[in-house]
């Protein structure tokens, strides 16, 4: 894995915002650019190949893990309310389906990539993963800057494409409505899955976040009309909607999310405990435990629930700002991520893995400015050398 500089391509600000990308720039609370256009980041196959092969068996490994929470009464100690826990082993036992998630990887080139964190019910960064760094590749290649032989790891669009035809086909999934906060990255995001469920001849419908209701004595999560949603695919936290006032609701209603109930216990940050104790000797996956203090050597907490790297202790620090400081905190064996030099400073890349359903299927990388993975770290593109 190298990383390299290139000139920005002429116009790229529109060849991005063409694609559904617009907020590529840097705003004040976001003050470096969030798309990392004058770099990008050279794996060779033998790499991609040894990172395909790692990732696809932390997938299986963290679903085999939300079996083993669910049937052995740990969903408590994952930070989910008591009140959820029926609803929550209901959806896995009707195996409910889902479209997506993300591993974010630590890897240092030669050595084994190791779990940092699974993404599982609101992952983001997707339209750049799938469309925008493939956009970026063809444009290299056309202006002669990369090989016309480079590749890229990346069937993301493809595969998320053949989940929702598979949702159809096999699961009758006739229609789905979609919602998000009014935000350009969350909406972009449901709009591009929106789009592919479309293809695969899956009716849809589009409500913010704050439209959703509730009728007393009506089984369904409700739309503007009010009609009952049936299927909902929600780019809302499951926490942000079990600790509000009406919560009890996620619980009851016979609406069902895509992403399922049961990523709710994919999504704790506690499952990576549950993955030590399942598999302590695995190269991949860092030691870690419920138990803040616990482990020898440096480790990094972190609240069960947490976001864009909010409320993190690494080794010697304090808690980065945030919004889940209320959580329980879990910890996990501090792991040094590569230092990449730039002309304003060092970068320090996290590898995004995207599964669609349970199969690997492509990479994002976002570098941070500092060791902790947050909201101001930028997307970087990747290319594969022949």
């Amino acid at each position: 894995m190298k990383r390299r500089t290139f000139a920005p391509r002429p116009g790229w600000q529109a060849r991005l915002e063409a694609v559904g990308m617009l907020w590529h720039g840097a705003v004040p609370e976001h003050p470096v650019p969030y798309w990392a256009e004058d770099a990008g980041y050279s794996f060779t196959r033998t790499e991609i190949t040894a990172l395909e092969g790692a990732s696809q068996h932390l997938t299986d490994c963290v679903l085999a893990a939300t079996e083993y929470a669910m049937t052995h009464g740990r969903l408590a100690e994952l930070g989910i309310p008591n009140f959820m826990e029926e609803a929550v082993r209901e959806s896995w036992e009707r195996d409910d389906p889902s479209v997506y998630l993300r591993l974010d990887l630590a890897y240092r080139p030669g050595e084994a990539p190791q779990l940092l964190e699974v993404n599982g019910q609101t992952p983001t960064s997707l339209l750049e993963a799938a469309v925008c760094q493939w956009q970026w590749l063809e444009d290299r290649q056309a202006a002669g800057e990369l090989p016309a032989t480079s590749g890229q790891w990346n069937t993301i669009h493809e595969a998320l494409g053949e989940q929702w035809a598979h949702l159809q086909a096999a699961r009758g999934l006739q229609e789905v409505t979609f919602s998000s906060a009014p935000i350009d990255e969350d909406l972009a995001t449901v709009t591009y899955l929106r789009e592919l469920a479309n293809a695969a001849g899956i009716h849809s419908t589009f409500l913010e976040v704050d439209a959703l209701g509730l009728a007393p004595g009506e089984p369904y999560l409700l739309d503007g009309w009010p009609r009952p949603i049936r299927q909902l695919m929600w780019l809302w936290p499951f926490e942000f909607a079990w600790d509000a006032r009406d919560g009890e609701a996620l619980a009851r209603t016979q609406t069902r999310f895509i992403e399922p109930l049961w990523k709710a216990v994919t999504s704790s940050k506690g499952l990576l405990a549950l993955l030590h104790e399942l598999y302590p000797d695995d190269p991949h996956i860092l030691p870690a435990s419920l138990t803040p203090g616990t482990l020898q050597g440096p480790a990094v907490q972190k609240p069960l629930y947490s976001r864009e790297g909010q409320n993190v202790i690494l080794p010697g620090a304090a808690m980065t700002p945030g919004d889940y400081a209320g959580y329980p905190l879990m910890e996990q064996a501090y792991t040094e991520l590569p230092t990449f030099t730039a002309p304003d400073g060092p970068r320090y890349p996290v590898l995004g893995v995207w599964a669609a359903g349970s199969e690997v299927c492509g990479l994002g990388i976002r570098e941070g400015r500092g060791r902790v993975t947050d909201n101001r770290a930028s997307f970087a593109p990747h290319w594969v050398e022949d």
